[in-house]
């Protein structure tokens, strides 16, 4: 008997995923850092990038996670259902002295392509 993933769940793409820093970990996560997810029995690792939407709609993107706050992140990854629960870790070294899930959050959507990412505008000079 030959065992796979059911169709549908081999596709690849981009998951927003609404993500916050658990309160135990101590270090804060930086936007483009290797992280290893743990979705349902899967298990894989990432490079997320953190953005937070403003007034207009749009996301903007940040350079860490908030402290006490959720934020989106953006990642290539397996498809996945809405609503799905993420567990993220650094590491999974077993001798780590630390707390090691470093963030928590659930699938939101997912696309095929790149989603529309903006950086803040840093204007410099004179006239």
């Amino acid at each position: 008997m030959l065992s796979r993933v059911n169709a549908g769940e081999d596709q690849m793409g981009f998951l927003q995923m609404r993500v916050k820093k658990h309160r135990w970990y101590s270090n804060i996560l930086k936007s483009n850092d290797p992280l290893i997810f743990s979705v349902g029995w899967r298990r894989f690792q990432s490079m997320p990038v953190f953005a937070v939407q403003d007034q207009n709609d749009r996301f903007r993107m940040i350079k860490y996670t908030p402290l006490h706050d959720f934020c989106t992140a953006f990642f290539y990854s397996p498809f996945f259902a809405p609503n799905t629960g993420v567990a993220c870790f650094q590491t999974l070294a077993s001798d780590a002295a630390k707390f090691r899930i470093a963030a928590t959050g659930t699938v939101l959507s997912l696309t095929p392509t790149a989603p529309n990412l903006f950086k803040k505008l840093k204007l410099t000079g004179a006239f």
